[in-house]
């Protein structure tokens, strides 16, 4: 736990350039092993080559006359090297001759008493190792052995392997420094490259400290798509586009709830006080006729219903903010708006309604438009725009619902005939709690939730919703539902 606790505070550059460096190690300690190996075997090679072909030569030798030969040029042997050993012992491994080469040192040589027939016979020719200790140093010999043609005895030649020994030493060392210089030079390289690989991990770093501290137009270096920085840069700056999305909807969320909750206690803060003023004359006595009570009871009355739609127009936008899903039906929409202008026209006496079609024309009996709709849905922005048209439609001019299709959607009108809406302000009438003449909607009694109702259902089928001037005077909503459209989350 404690070892790993220590890596998890090691940098990840030191650990990716300890690793490579250890890895570059060991391959080149495995090279060096299995060079020096191929050069053991190597000179192995070539001395008992030449051990075993003067050994050939030799076996067939007198030795009594062998050294006068030698001499005189009349044996030829292979080159051996310098410091060599050739004996001649008998079959009980007595010493006959011992021919040794000027080079050698002190004239040190291997002792070859033993070597009787027997164990001569029993190396197989096979040449084996020999140490000879001094006083100053050891000298490694190789030696073979093998018994003579023609005469009872053995011929045996050692030759000194010191200076294979020497050059492998030599080898070995300077492999060792060469590795080691190596070594550094690959941890310098390594080390700055993963450095340099890791650089726009710290244009991270800097860019999350940066976002932390409000700085949310920061955005990442784009690097090359196909590269693993500029996937993951491109990925961050999706990641920072979101987020910064996301801190700008929650300030508009946060300032549209402030509005809303100021917009809310004032609507509400007027006929509650109105309800207050006239209890508290009913309590004080200062209504002494039975008129005077029926007037204040029916203003109650009306502000305590003024009251109940708006909160009525509350909970509705509430649903519509917590519901996931639209409860989707083919309905014929033609249907719900005659139901719709029926209840307008039983609520609005004063005014007239009609419905006929885009162009004006009324429509057959038993026409339908079907669509794949939330009918009750659909039937509030129906009751919602025709409360609105008749609201502000001045008597003696009707208030009309325009219904039709086209291959990929059903349009809806409702066009009323009154002032209009303004141009600056038609974008914002679908704001909640907005309104184009505050004094006149409290005289009317909007609360101007209506059409924010309106705009939330039409976004939730995918729809839009657009005001324009009605020819003559007047506005007119449009609605534009598709046809054919996958289930949608309602976003208010």
């Amino acid at each position: 736990m404690r070892f790993g606790n220590l890596l998890d505070r090691v940098s990840l550059r030191s650990k990716l350039t300890t690793l490579a460096v250890m890895l570059i190690a060991l391959l080149l300690a495995g090279s060096s092993i299995s060079t020096v190996a191929l050069l053991r075997t190597y000179l192995q090679s070539n001395t008992d080559t030449l051990l075993t072909a003067s050994a050939s030569t030799l076996k067939n030798e007198d030795p009594a006359t062998l050294e006068f030969r030698m001499q005189r040029g009349i044996v030829n042997l292979p080159s051996l090297p310098s410091g060599y050993y050739i004996a001649f012992v008998d079959s009980e491994g007595n010493l006959a001759l011992g021919l040794v080469a000027s080079g050698s040192e002190a004239r040190i040589v291997p002792n070859v008493t033993g070597l009787d027939l027997d164990f001569v016979r029993s190396t197989n020719g096979t040449p084996f190792d020999v140490e000879v200790e001094t006083d100053e140093r050891d000298i490694d010999y190789r030696v073979i052995a093998e018994p003579l043609s023609r005469y009872q005895g053995s011929v045996v030649i050692a030759l000194p392997v010191n200076e294979n020994r020497r050059l492998i030493a030599e080898y070995s060392a300077i492999g060792g420094r060469v590795g080691l210089v190596i070594l550094v030079l690959a941890g310098f390289s390594i080390w700055l490259t993963i450095s340099s690989a890791l650089r726009p991990l710290r244009e991270v770093e800097r860019t999350a400290k940066d976002v932390e501290q409000g700085n949310f137009q920061k955005r990442l270096v784009e690097k090359p798509a196909n590269t693993e920085i500029g996937k993951l840069n491109k990925s961050l700056n999706s990641m920072l586009d979101g987020i910064e999305t996301a801190f700008i909807d929650r300030g508009k969320t946060l300032n549209q709830m402030r509005r809303f909750l100021s917009d809310a206690s004032h609507e509400l803060r007027t006929p509650l006080a109105s309800v207050q003023g006239y209890a508290e004359l009913y309590r004080m006595g200062a209504m002494k006729k039975k008129s005077d009570v029926s007037e204040a009871m029916e203003r109650i009355e009306s502000e305590a219903k003024r009251m109940s739609g708006l909160v009525d127009n509350l909970l509705t936008l509430t649903r519509l903010d917590e519901l996931s899903t639209l409860e989707k039906s083919e309905s014929d929409i033609l249907a719900i708006a005659r139901s719709a202008v029926q209840d307008a026209q039983a609520a609005n006496l004063e005014t007239d309604f009609e419905i006929c079609d885009l162009t004006g024309a009324d429509l057959p009996e038993g026409k339908q438009i079907m669509a794949e709709i939330d009918v009750n849905q659909v039937k509030q922005v129906f009751t919602n725009l025709l409360a609105n048209a008749a609201r502000f439609s001045p008597n003696g001019k009707p208030v009309s619902v325009s219904v039709g299709e086209t291959d990929s959607a059903v349009l809806i009108k409702v066009i009323d005939r009154g002032e209009g809406v303004p141009d600056q302000f038609k974008e914002k009438v679908f704001d909640r709690f907005y309104r184009v003449d505050n004094s006149r909607n409290n005289q009317t009694g909007g609360s101007g939730l209506g059409l924010a109702i309106v705009k939330s259902i039409v976004d939730a089928h995918n729809g839009k919703i657009t005001i324009s001037d009605t020819e003559g005077g007047g506005a007119t909503f449009e609605i534009e539902i598709p046809i054919n459209q996958p289930d949608q989350v309602i976003h208010s």
